[in-house]
């Protein structure tokens, strides 16, 4: 299967000329889109310009598409930088050879794939999109996706790496080592999410009461674009570590496969009604971010992902399996057994031993069919229990 990643690079110290042909081009990309059809624009670009932006919003600018058959990244020895690329324009045949500085080193046996220039300013950015291919299948079934190679087995060195995403802690991690006997390495990744969402929701009604001209139009453009880069820079930190251990425990010999559950249908509510503070709360979760960079940057990285229905894994036990349970804010206890235990962290491991009970009950072959889940951790097997517990996040 193929797998894309984006290279987000800076275009640097380009010259007078060079800025004019790109500020050219960009700037009658804008005007074509909103009909003006005399402008001089790369034909290529106003290809992609018809095919892309089928609909056009007022007030707002438009990246140029650029086909991946005529941009070109060549690797340079120059003072000046280390990668260089080739810009389609009309106002200079053969395109513009420009100075990028990428987040990243790129790759040399990746594909470049169709990419887009935007403007911040009076600067310019070329997001990069590189695809290579890796020796994975993709197997759906009713209850759980998964990625991996075909040959893929749950053997004694197998390390589930189970995911609980949730609102007030937003990653939930837990590995699962043994077929899910021991419990290691706890973290709870991204709450700093919370604090930015609850500190910008302030600065939104605070501008809402002073009822300032064209309000809505600054809040948009300003604060929740701030809101979102720094949301984003907190995610892709926080995912980053997830795969990076997972590398890490690739190279020592271990087989990593990364778990998490899937969230589809989360927001309804079925024969209840949220507050409003809930409701924001619960409609701002990054849910769809944080599966979106964990299954893009662990199949970069060759690492087997997989997302299983979650359906009542923060209300039941993952010691004893009842659902006669207590969740208050973040304490869950079980009423059978006896089991007190962090609420996401019951959730994630409930999560782990699903994917385990699915894939064991099949032999663990991924071309075969799959089976309901099923719980084989033993009763008298605790990480902890009552409240002298050695885990964060209590």
């Amino acid at each position: 299967m193929k797998i894309q990643k984006v290279i987000k690079c800076k275009v640097v110290c380009l010259t007078n000329v060079k800025r004019e042909l790109l500020t050219q081009e960009y700037e009658n990309l804008q005007r074509f889109l909103y009909g003006d059809n005399s402008v001089k624009l790369y034909s290529a670009n106003k290809q992609q310009a018809e095919r892309f932006y089928k609909r056009v919003k007022p007030d707002k600018e438009y990246p140029l598409s650029i086909r991946k058959d005529l941009i070109k990244v060549g690797k340079r020895d120059t003072k000046i930088a280390k990668y260089w690329a080739r810009i389609p324009v009309a106002g200079r045949r053969g395109g513009v050879w420009v100075a990028i500085k990428p987040h990243q080193d790129i790759p040399d046996d990746v594909e470049i794939c169709e990419s887009k220039l935007f403007r911040r300013g009076s600067d310019f950015y070329l997001h990069l999109t590189i695809q290579k291919e890796i020796d994975f299948v993709k197997v759906e079934t009713s209850d759980y996706v998964l990625y991996a190679p075909p040959s893929f087995t749950v053997s004694e060195r197998t390390v589930v790496m189970a995911i609980d995403i949730g609102e007030a802690n937003p990653i939930a991690s837990v590995e699962l080592w043994g077929f899910g006997m021991q419990r290691k390495n706890v973290r709870f990744l991204g709450r700093e999410v919370r604090t930015i969402r609850a500190h910008y929701n302030w600065v939104k009604k605070s501008v809402g009461r002073k009822k300032i001209k064209h309000a809505l139009k600054w809040i948009k453009e300003r604060i929740e674009h701030k809101e979102s880069r720094k949301v984003a820079d907190v995610l892709h930190k926080a995912t980053r570590s997830i795969v990076d251990r997972a590398i890490e425990l690739k190279q020592l010999g271990f087989e990593p496969i990364i778990v998490f559950g899937n969230l589809k249908g989360v927001r309804k509510l079925k024969g209840k009604v949220r507050c409003r503070k809930n409701n924001r709360k619960v409609h701002t979760m990054p849910s769809f971010k944080i599966k979106h960079m964990l299954l893009y940057k662990a199949l970069w990285a060759e690492i087997p992902v997989a997302t299983v229905n979650e359906a009542w894994t923060s209300k039941q036990c993952w010691r004893c399996g009842s659902t006669n349970t207590v969740v208050r804010k973040r304490m869950f206890k079980c009423r059978d057994c006896g089991l007190e235990y962090n609420r996401d962290l019951n959730g994630s491991v409930n999560i782990g031993n699903r994917l385990l009970g699915y894939m064991l009950r099949s032999r663990a072959d991924v071309n075969q069919p799959q089976t309901p889940p099923v719980y084989s951790v033993p009763i008298s097997d605790s990480v902890c229990e009552g409240r002298s517990h050695p885990f964060n996040g209590w």
